[in-house]
């Protein structure tokens, strides 16, 4: 409550009163959330829960949780940051039983020997009254790179905080191995400069990923700029939305199936440009037919058609400008199943042109499975 009401957090907690007893909301964001105190919030989807979650989570572009293993993704009773925990030092293993990446660094010393190369300017200045000393620049083949440093920095945040006896076990095991790494006292510039280091470290990529999460306590879309305290969030309707359509395009083979297509506007100007895009979430033109998906990550009721099953009347006038701009033919909105909603809700018109489906997919079953069924139900009418 008092981070709540402190902070700047009404993007993903809200607070009030139900029926006199004090209750926090977290809209539809999901992950991890960590108080000033320490007190450490895992918020699940209401369907499917932990293993929906992680399996969805392995579709997010441009993040590490692609690595995630089967076993990881079907635990339910591990904490989900401790999850985590568990898949970087999988990762970092990984790096480490090859070796630490080292690269060649020019270090300036004085010294009682020459070496590399004698810095004039410098010798004069330092050692104008020790001749036997030698201002010198040499390349050192160092592991000290902000790559490593990232890791080493990373695993001491795990350390800290892990809780099960296997991940506390790993990361003592992965630290010994980087002893002669210091820590990153800039991680900012590390973290630029590690992406700029090369092939050399592209067997990093995975674990560096993780380190930034793990580190940054950013969240995902921006909510990180609005959450003061250490969070890992994200935005469900985004995480179903990209778990579909990566199964839509690893299943479609015949047509032209586009991902977020923005070539139409709901309006013209005087001047004729183009006014409010519209980018429906998937669109798949076959010769003369064009069909639109919208997924949506709510809970609908299949069994309440007096309350519209709970469809949204702005999801409605949303699919229906989708449908005119772009030509379709039918229109499809794609929920997430649940134990009142098993079967499609058919038999919708917006008009004698333009058709409406309402489907689920099961986030409990192979992504591969469910997009299939979709495909044969839009094909056989």
């Amino acid at each position: 409550k008092q981070v709540v009401s402190g902070q700047e957090t009404d993007a993903v907690l809200s607070y009030t009163l139900l029926k006199g007893r004090d209750c926090l909301r977290t809209k539809n964001w999901v992950g991890l959330l960590q108080t000033p105190t320490g007190v450490q919030l895992s918020i699940l989807p209401k369907i499917g829960g932990q293993p929906a979650l992680l399996t969805m989570l392995r579709y997010l572009p441009n993040l590490p949780f692609r690595s995630l293993s089967s076993a990881q993704q079907q635990a339910v009773s591990i904490p989900l940051q401790e999850v985590f925990m568990a898949a970087f030092l999988a990762d970092a293993a990984t790096v480490l039983a090859s070796g630490l990446q080292r690269a060649y660094l020019t270090e300036e010393a004085n010294q009682p020997f020459l070496r590399g190369k004698l810095q004039l300017m410098a010798q004069l200045r330092q050692n104008a009254h020790h001749a036997e000393r030698f201002a010198i620049a040499c390349d050192e083949h160092s592991a000290n790179t902000p790559p490593n440093r990232l890791l080493k920095t990373a695993l001491r945040y795990v350390q800290h905080r892990a809780r099960t006896l296997a991940n506390q076990r790993q990361v003592s095991q992965l630290l010994f191995a980087l002893d002669e790494v210091p820590l990153s006292t800039n991680m900012a510039a590390d973290q630029h400069r590690a992406k700029q280091a090369g092939r050399l470290y592209a067997r990093y990529e995975a674990v560096l990923g993780w380190a930034a999460l793990l580190l940054n306590h950013q969240s995902v879309s921006g909510v990180g700029s609005r959450v003061p305290t250490p969070a890992l969030l994200f935005p469900m309707e985004q995480v179903f939305e990209r778990y579909v359509a990566a199964g839509f395009r690893r299943e479609i083979t015949t047509g032209e199936l586009v991902i977020q297509e923005s070539s139409r506007h709901l309006l013209g100007d005087a001047v004729g440009n183009g006014r409010f895009k519209l980018r429906p979430d998937i669109l798949w033109r076959q010769k003369q037919r064009v069909t639109v998906f919208d997924t949506k990550w709510k809970l609908l009721n299949g069994t309440d058609p007096a309350g519209h099953y709970g469809i949204e009347q702005s999801d409605l006038y949303q699919l229906y400008a989708y449908g005119k701009k772009y030509g379709a033919s039918e229109l499809v909105l794609i929920y997430p199943a649940n134990p009142t909603f098993q079967t499609p809700i058919d038999g919708f018109d917006y008009d004698d042109t333009l058709r409406l489906r309402i489907l689920p997919l099961d986030v409990n079953k192979p992504l591969a499975e469910e997009v299939t069924k979709i495909i044969s139900l839009i094909l056989a009418n």
